[in-house]
């Protein structure tokens, strides 16, 4: 080497050394984070303590020193605040209405919930038979003040009411009441649907009206005939021969997207019903819809959410109660979310792809192929079983397709196999989401059963 270009090298290294010196006194630990502002300077991991208690914040599992787990809190840095009950960024400590139903919490009767009522009246049986005829027409109406809240009849028809038997009505109403106030007053009137002269039916134990009036305690969640009773005509000292009398059960609930699901199995009928938080709804509304990647599909599983895991426990009591075996839970749960309207996102997001998150589908009660199979292995990775999402991105001409593989003893048909040859080998049975009697390991007629398989 000529003298030149040692002269050459001497001076680049020591250029080097003198960057690396400046760079070292600059941010000693070369995290990106200056020494000035470096909370640890010479650890590479951390750089913050926001509660100044000498543990980084990326080591600190409570990172405001409140007592609640970063994981837990909502506000992981505000010492003042951990929880946000209405999800409105406003921590429940500082919010003046932590349900935000419009109603202060110093006024509020239940500060953390937005109440309302759900009126079912069972039956009804008309007691003074007036005429030769075997039945009469009945409708009814619920009123508050003046208001009318709703008219309760057979599908805009009438119902033919046997009289002096019971009648089944099995019909329900909820409203929204406000939270301030701890009475609140109904009003029911019962109507002899004549086609010219309409008359009332006597329900009411007064002299005073034919109306029975309903005194309704938010309080103490009761009314006169306490949760559930008797709109009786026949109590009064009055004998005008048009009593009846119907059954009513009142309830307070959390106010929310209250909704029923109706579907058959095996040829039966099944119902539930659920009440979902609308902030929790709000929530996952708000959340990044995108792709990018196939795998992305399975980020939009939520098996620990509330409501997710609720649903799923209603749905084992009814398989435990009938005593269903895994294999067949499991169908039984699949019929529960093939039930499920099917429509594509272009319809019903606008978009030409929107995978949905499970609360979304249950409360807008549709959803295509990957929003079902969110849904399905939510519930069923809830409740204990070991599943995956299945892409096959050629399934149709132009069209992929999502389905869900669940890991079952007993069943049978097709099914897909991760890591095979292998120790931890693990076999997914297919199972369909999107149409109604499809069975574990039944498929549908695709041009191609290659896929990805993601496990939850």
């Amino acid at each position: 080497m000529s003298l030149s270009n040692k002269i050459i090298s001497i001076i680049l290294g020591g250029a080097l050394i003198g960057i690396f010196v400046n760079e070292y006194m600059h941010d000693s630990d070369f995290d990106g984070v200056p020494n000035d502002v470096d909370e640890f300077p010479n650890n590479i991991n951390e750089w913050n303590d926001n509660d100044k208690d000498g543990i980084g914040d990326n080591g600190d599992i409570d990172d405001d020193n409140d007592g609640y787990n970063d994981t837990d809190d909502h506000f992981p840095e505000n010492s003042n605040e951990h929880a946000d009950h209405d999800l409105d960024g406003i921590g429940d400590n500082e919010d003046t209405d932590d349900d935000n139903d419009g109603y202060n919490d110093t006024e509020d009767i239940d500060p953390l919930n937005d109440l309302a009522l759900k009126f079912t009246f069972e039956w009804v049986e008309l007691i003074d038979k007036q005429n030769n005829k075997g039945d009469a027409p009945l409708v009814f109406y619920l009123y508050q003040d003046e208001e009318e809240l709703h008219r309760f009849d057979n599908e805009n028809r009438a119902w033919r009411v046997p009289w002096q038997q019971q009648f089944d009505l099995n019909t329900e109403f909820e409203i929204n009441v406000p939270d301030n106030k701890t009475e609140h007053q109904f009003t029911v009137i019962a109507i002899y649907y004549k086609f010219r002269n309409p008359e009332e039916f006597d329900i009411s134990d007064s002299n005073d009206s034919y109306r029975a009036t309903i005194t309704y305690n938010l309080s103490s969640k009761s009314w006169e005939q306490g949760n559930n009773g008797t709109l009786d005509g026949s109590l009064d000292d009055s004998n005008e021969n048009n009593d009846a009398r119907i059954f009513v059960n009142i309830e307070t609930y959390s106010f929310g997207y209250l909704l029923s699901y109706n579907w058959q199995y095996n040829a039966i009928e099944y119902q539930i019903t659920y009440n979902f938080n609308p902030a929790r709804y709000s929530y996952y509304t708000n959340q990044d819809h995108s792709i990018k990647e196939y795998e992305d599909y399975i980020h939009f599983v939520t098996k620990d959410e509330e409501a997710v895991m609720e649903i799923g426990e209603k749905l084992r009591e009814i398989a435990t109660e009938k005593e269903f075996d895994n294999l067949t839970e499991v169908n039984f749960i699949m019929s529960f979310v093939q039930a499920l309207k099917y429509s594509e996102d272009n319809l019903t997001a606008g978009v030409g792809e929107y995978p949905r998150y499970p609360i979304e589908t249950l409360v807008e009660q549709t959803g295509d192929c990957e929003d079902t199979s969110a849904l399905l292995i939510s519930i069923l990775e809830s409740l204990g079983y070991e599943t995956a999402m299945i892409l096959i991105p050629e399934a149709w001409e132009d069209y992929g397709h999502a389905a869900v593989g669940v890991n079952v003893t007993g069943a049978e048909g097709i099914y897909y196999v991760l890591n095979e040859g292998k120790d931890n080998q693990i076999g997914y049975y297919y199972a369909e989401t999107t149409a109604p009697g499809w069975k574990l390991g039944e498929v549908p007629d695709l041009d191609s059963k290659s896929a990805y398989v993601y496990e939850a």
